[in-house]
């Protein structure tokens, strides 16, 4: 008899924003770019550096998914499992972190992660799960047995918002489709 278990694993949460074709809507009336927008270590548009990740439509924005931000939240601060006890300290609203970005055919942005201390988040506002690749993950350690570095790409559709640790290695893959891919990004610190 053979019993296999995880010795160590990382953990992605996938939430499905409520409401979300009148947020959707909503969220892209507030993202604007223009042609300094384009990031000059990839090929994507995204005003990340324009407003150093605070840009002037975050309290629209933190109206509109308030419900699902809370939803975020209680998922963070609520008991961890029975072995971790406790609840994982969020920072407050006011210091979390947002851009927004958008990808059309063979734009990408590649492999980077968001430091530590952060939980990391994407919402996928404009997505087609039969044309867009979403984000892809690098394990943080290779194979133990084969040395490779593994990846993973979760199965997401727009309205999703994905949750992970912030030090984790991820990339959008260049774009094949025509159609606009669009995400807003927020990091959540920890205190």
């Amino acid at each position: 008899m053979i019993e296999h278990s995880l010795l160590f694993a990382i953990g992605l949460s996938k939430f499905s924003v409520n409401d979300w074709q009148n947020k959707k809507s909503k969220l892209l009336e507030l993202i604007q770019f223009d042609d300094e927008d384009i990031e000059s270590c990839s090929d994507c548009l995204t005003d990340y550096y324009k407003y150093d990740t605070r840009p002037p439509y975050f309290d629209s924005f933190a109206d509109i998914m308030q419900d699902d931000l809370n939803n975020i939240a209680n998922e963070f601060t609520g008991q961890l499992s029975d072995k971790y006890s406790g609840e994982c300290p969020l920072e407050s609203l006011d210091k979390w972190q947002l851009w927004s970005q958008r990808y059309t055919q063979g734009q990408y942005h590649g492999a980077h992660n968001h430091g530590n201390n952060n939980i990391s988040c994407v919402l996928y506002v404009e997505f087609d799960d039969t044309e867009h690749i979403p984000t892809t993950f690098y394990s943080p350690f290779p194979h133990p047995y084969y040395g490779i570095i593994g990846k993973q790409t979760p199965q997401v559709s727009e309205g999703n918002i994905i949750t992970f640790p912030a030090s984790i290695l991820h990339e959008c893959p260049a774009q094949v489709s025509t159609k606009p891919r669009t995400i807003m990004s927020f990091n959540i610190p920890l205190r």
